[in-house]
């Protein structure tokens, strides 16, 4: 089978081609850069299925083209068959992307204790357990919302942005910046899979998202990076769907 995955996140638009459950390719485009993602799309052979994870509110026009390119299109929602049992108590507010990468963690990891850290527009953290129930997680702002936020909501702070280049303390505002709020979430990282592995040692870390080459080697205990985790859900949900109607 030859499929299209979409990742619709909150920034960028993320599509994957797949043959056969494997990754060919990755492209990625602005969110704003409907007409650019309309020709690409065009572009490709005719799929046997696309599915798009949407979390942010992409163009008609992408809809539309994506539909023609695909013998059966499906847009992942709360009520998706999915190969997981969702705890989550509002599922038609949890975000697309955020489940897809639940799926995606399960399938590498079956049978295991999993924690997602997704690195992105914000920080997500979802928890799975070995039986395949996906319990919830957390949200805190990503690396560049912490940026803007000292900016935006203070008089005098200056925006910093991310940088391999920093110190444990800062020795003057700038780097006290920049120090804070990397450190910070390296901190926040490493307290939930502290707390996490005293109730489960044989948790399974998983890192994935936009920052996740920044964030990969920030840690003393062993977390799995795996950059195309929702396109690797994407691909089991639709996996899964055909078993159920086969």
């Amino acid at each position: 089978m030859y499929n299209i995955c979409i990742d619709a996140g909150n920034t960028a638009i993320k599509i994957a081609l797949t043959e056969n459950s494997v990754i060919q390719s990755v492209a990625a485009f602005s969110l704003w850069e409907t007409d650019t993602v309309v020709q690409y799309l065009k572009s490709l052979p005719q799929a046997d299925v696309c599915i798009i994870s949407n979390v942010s509110s992409v163009g008609q026009a992408i809809v539309d083209i994506v539909m023609q390119k695909s013998e059966h299109f499906m847009e992942l929602t709360a009520d998706t068959p999915v190969p997981i049992r969702n705890l989550y108590k509002t599922p038609d507010t949890l975000g697309k992307d955020r489940l897809a990468a639940i799926v995606g963690a399960l399938s590498l990891f079956p049978g295991k204790y999993i924690l997602v850290f997704d690195v992105g527009t914000a920080l997500t953290i979802d928890f799975i357990d070995s039986g395949g129930n996906y319990h919830g997680g957390n949200i805190s702002p990503g690396l560049n919302m912490r940026f803007r936020a000292l900016h935006e909501f203070t008089q005098k702070l200056p925006l910093q942005s991310q940088t391999d280049n920093y110190q444990s303390l800062g020795n003057d505002t700038a780097s006290a910046i920049v120090s804070g709020v990397q450190f910070g979430m390296v901190f926040e990282m490493k307290y939930y899979i502290d707390q996490f592995v005293k109730k489960k040692p044989a948790l399974v870390k998983i890192l994935t998202g936009g920052d996740i080459n920044f964030f990969e080697n920030k840690f003393e205990t062993y977390i799995f990076a795996e950059p195309n985790l929702v396109f690797i859900g994407l691909e089991k949900i639709i996996e899964f769907n055909y078993k159920l109607n086969s």
